[in-house]
């Protein structure tokens, strides 16, 4: 078998950026992506055991619910519950899941079975922020007593992203925290988060594209129509005006359009019906209100980079153009057989057989040694067999002839 081995421009590593689209339909209480139907199993429903618009990490448990009849209860220290969950030991190599806080690992015994959960999920998710709530409060110190020792505070996710909106104001004012035309910490603001399993390493820009439906008729459009992270409205009572920013890169929404849309209103905030805005965009599922006359369509692309590599196998002239496939040769098969009859000699006189096509059937073609080549082995440096590659249809080598084989494979 003949080996080549790849020079230094025989291989390439490229990168591979693609842009795969991510859409979701958000009604009633749930959001719905990529139009999957939500199927129901036998034991669980869905069937992923995840609700509908959300993504199973690597789609575990699908369809399981207890341990099959007869099972034992554990399996050594860990408990069988019929699914597939992680878990680890405590040993001296500290090794612990990253929802473990160091104090809770240090207070486990050694060998104590620490244990995690599967399905994972993620969906888009929605807050709304009304005007004049706060957005943060800060902590402070009380007079020092065992019982209450400090008041703690908190920080709304919107404030946490105070830094992060002024970074990007080279691109457009709009992005601003608090700028001539408005300040976060007191207008309605509606928040959507996007988490980056739907998108890869960032949404493209210019892809976000948000539809808002009332009783099932198009009431506004926001795209961001300069590529900068501005959404503007192109469809509504108030085309051209910027009703928010993306945050392309960490995979937020920001809303501010507090203009109606329509005359039709719906429950947005519960127990308060009020018009439409862009601020509400998506507040079904907000986890209070479920606005039964509303819709919403997020659509954006993803950007997801795949490493590659690119091989080139090169097939020589003049060589290549023997093969060991007994239809190689000509039939019928004469043999030598010598005294002994434990052994057998092939006619070393065999010709090989001729396959160039003629015109004629007599007399047949110039003879021209032909192979046909069907498949590439790949190997290593050690000569294992790591990959094969197959052609379409097999390829005819003639000594005249010289191909290049050329293998894409994502690394």
């Amino acid at each position: 078998m003949p080996f080549y081995k790849f020079e230094e421009n025989d291989i390439f590593v490229n990168t591979i950026r693609t842009y795969p689209q991510v859409e979701f339909v958000i009604f009633s209480g749930s959001a719905y992506y990529n139009n999957e139907a939500v199927i129901s199993g036998a034991n669980t429903n869905p069937i992923r055991d995840v609700p509908p618009g959300n993504i199973s990490l690597y789609e575990y448990n699908i369809d399981r619910l207890s341990p099959p009849v007869g099972s034992p209860p554990r399996i050594g220290l860990v408990e069988n519950t019929g699914l597939i969950y992680p878990w680890v030991v405590k040993d001296g190599t500290r090794t612990a899941f990253k929802s473990v806080s160091t104090k809770t690992f240090d207070d486990m015994a050694y060998g104590a079975i620490i244990e995690f959960y599967y399905p994972m999920s993620a969906s888009v998710s929605k807050e709304y922020y009304a005007a004049g709530a706060p957005r943060q409060t800060p902590s402070t110190q009380a007079m020092a007593t065992a019982a209450n020792p400090f008041v703690a505070g908190s920080t709304t996710h919107l404030f946490t992203l105070k830094n992060t909106l002024n970074y990007y104001t080279y691109l457009t004012s709009e992005y601003a925290y608090s700028n001539s035309a408005r300040d976060l910490d007191t207008v309605a603001t509606g928040l959507v988060s996007v988490p980056s399993i739907f998108y890869g390493s960032e949404i493209k820009k210019g892809t976000v594209d948000l539809g808002f439906y009332i009783t099932g008729t198009l009431a506004g459009r926001l795209q961001d129509t300069k590529k900068n992270g501005e959404l503007i409205e192109t469809y509504g009572p108030n085309v051209g005006g910027v009703a928010g920013v993306v945050l392309y890169n960490e995979g937020f929404l920001v809303l501010t359009g507090s203009w109606a849309l329509s005359s039709v209103t719906d429950e947005y905030v519960t127990g308060f019906g009020d018009f439409p805005r862009w601020v509400y965009f998506a507040q079904s599922i907000s986890g209070s209100v479920i606005a039964p006359n509303s819709m919403f369509t997020m659509k954006m692309s993803g950007t997801t980079k795949i490493q590659t590599i690119t091989m080139l196998a090169t097939a020589p002239k003049s060589e290549l153009n023997h093969s060991n496939n007994p239809t190689f040769l000509s039939f019928p098969v004469s043999s030598s057989n010598p005294s002994d009859n434990q052994i057998f000699l092939e006619n070393p006189d065999r010709s090989i057989k001729n396959i160039v096509s003629s015109s004629y059937n007599d007399p047949t073609a110039s003879f021209e040694k032909t192979t046909y080549i069907s498949k590439v082995g790949i190997y290593d440096e050690n000569k294992n067999l790591i990959a094969i590659a197959k052609v379409a249809n097999p390829v005819k080598k003639t000594p005249n002839r010289e191909f290049t084989f050329k293998f894409k494979l994502d690394i």
